[in-house]
């Protein structure tokens, strides 16, 4: 059974009652829109959206039932934060693109070889500061 974007959205973030959703699908639609169809961040967004909301329940006594809201929104920050804490949930580490540089003889030459590279260059004896010229990637 294929679901469609809102469908995962309700259930990354368990808002799964279908008598009394906590947000509505023209809510979905906009963190969808927002976040370019990523269903990931748009759950995200989702997810401290319900925290929010839930949190904004007071406690209410109708005879003999109870409606602890700040219960409620307590256990959903717990879950919200260990759905935060996931690795790959995080941002940071789901686009980030490791570069190392100076390590391949190409680029130290390429180092060498471009004047706007930072580089340490020491004085001469006659205390004149050269650029060296050299085909040797590891001297300066």
């Amino acid at each position: 059974m294929a679901l469609t974007l809102i469908q995962e959205c309700r259930v990354a973030v368990a808002d799964l009652d279908t008598a009394f959703p906590i947000l509505d699908d023209a809510t979905y639609e906009y963190f969808l829109t927002k976040n370019e169809s990523s269903v990931r961040r748009a759950s995200l967004e989702a997810a401290r959206t319900i925290l929010l909301q839930l949190s904004l329940r007071g406690e209410e006594t109708v005879d003999i039932f109870s409606v602890k809201g700040s219960k409620a929104a307590e256990q959903y920050r717990l879950s919200l934060q260990m759905f935060l804490r996931d690795p790959s949930l995080n941002p940071v580490l789901t686009s980030v693109n490791a570069y190392c540089g100076g390590i391949s003889k190409q680029d130290m030459q390429d180092n060498v070889d471009v004047f706007d590279t930072n580089a340490v260059i020491t004085a001469n004896d006659d205390g004149v500061y050269t650029y060296p010229v050299n085909d040797d990637p590891f001297s300066i």
